[in-house]
C-alpha cells in the first residue's frame, strides 16, 4: 500500500491490535470472519466501489456494513470492517487487502499467545522456498489458478502434521484468494509480514544509566498502552545517551535524549 492507503492501514492496525489484545476467546475465529467478508465484498464489484469511494459519507459504508454483516459476524470483526470503511483507500483493492491483513494480524497475535511467532514466521518463509523449488508442486497450484479452494486442499494436505496449525491457516489463505499473483510470493509477502509483526513487538531501549524494574515496569507498561499489546524490552546502557532514553519499536523512534533536545534545538535557531 503507498500513499493514503499506507497511512490507512497503519491507524486501522494499531487500533485492531489494541481490539484483539483485549479479546479473551481464540483469534482463530476473528480471523477466519474477517478473511470471509473480505471475500464478501470482493464477490460484488458494486460494494467495492461503494466502500472504497472516498466522495462518500463513512456513516453511508458503515451503514451498508452493518447490513451485510449485522448478526453474522461477531463483534470483533463487525468493528474492525467498519473502522476500514470509515478511512481513506487509495485503491479499490487496498480495502480488500487491508482486512485481508487484519485477519492476518489476528491469526500472528494468537501464535504470539502461545509463543509461537518466530516458529510461524519461519514455517512460512520455507513454504515459500519449497513452493519455488519444487517444480511438480509449482505446477499443480499454477494449474489450479482457477481454483483456489484445491489449492488449499495441497498445500493443507501437504503440510498437515508438519507445520503449525497457525502457518497451515495462513498458508491456506494466501494460496485460497483468487488474484494474480504466484503462490510462493503470497505465503512470502505473509511472511514478511510475520517478520515485521515480530519485530515491533520488541522494544530496543537504550539508557544512560541501568532502569530498576520498577522503571522498567512502567515503561513496559507505556508502550503496552502505545501498541495494544506487550511490548518487550531489550534493554541496553549507552553512556552516549545523556539524560533520556532512546527507544525503538519496529521503524518508531521514541529519541528523549537531551542531546536530541539540544539538536533540535539548534535546528530551530538555524531555521
Amino acid at each position: 500500500m503507498r500513499g493514503t492507503s499506507s497511512t490507512s492501514f497503519a491507524e486501522v492496525l494499531r487500533q485492531a491490535e489494541a481490539a484483539f489484545a483485549a479479546e479473551t476467546g481464540s483469534l482463530e475465529t476473528v480471523a477466519e470472519e474477517l478473511f470471509s467478508v473480505a471475500d464478501a465484498i470482493d464477490s460484488s464489484n458494486q460494494l467495492v466501489r461503494l466502500l472504497s469511494d472516498a466522495g462518500r459519507p463513512a456513516e453511508v459504508k458503515q451503514s451498508a456494513v452493518r447490513s451485510l454483516l449485522g448478526g453474522r459476524v461477531a463483534t470483533p470483526a463487525l468493528e474492525a470492517t467498519l473502522d476500514v470503511v470509515r478511512h481513506h483507500w487509495s485503491e479499490q483493492e487496498d480495502i480488500l487487502d487491508a482486512l485481508e491483513l487484519l485477519g492476518v494480524t489476528a491469526l500472528l497475535d494468537q501464535a504470539q499467545r502461545e509463543d509461537d511467532l518466530e516458529l510461524v514466521e519461519n514455517q512460512l518463509f520455507q513454504v515459500s522456498r519449497l513452493i519455488d523449488g519444487t517444480p511438480e508442486l509449482s505446477s499443480a497450484l499454477d494449474g489450479e489458478r482457477e481454483n483456489p479452494a484445491e489449492r488449499t486442499v495441497i498445500l493443507t494436505r501437504l503440510l498437515e502434521g508438519r507445520s503449525d496449525r497457525i502457518t497451515i491457516a495462513l498458508v491456506a489463505r494466501a494460496v485460497g484468494r483468487r488474484t494474480e499473483s504466484k503462490p510462493a510470493r503470497r505465503v512470502a509477502e505473509f511472511a514478511r509480514f510475520a517478520s515485521e509483526r515480530r519485530r515491533r513487538s520488541f522494544a530496543s531501549v537504550a539508557s544512560a544509566v541501568p532502569l530498576n524494574q520498577a522503571q522498567q515496569d512502567r515503561l513496559g507498561a507505556l508502550l503496552t498502552g502505545i501498541y495494544g499489546r506487550e511490548i518487550h524490552i531489550n534493554l541496553q546502557v549507552d553512556p552516549d545517551v545523556v539524560g533520556g532514553l532512546r527507544i525503538q519499536v519496529g521503524d518508531d523512534l521514541y529519541d528523549a535524549t537531551v542531546l536530541a533536545r539540544l539538536s533540535r534545538a539548534r535546528e530551530q535557531l538555524v531555521a
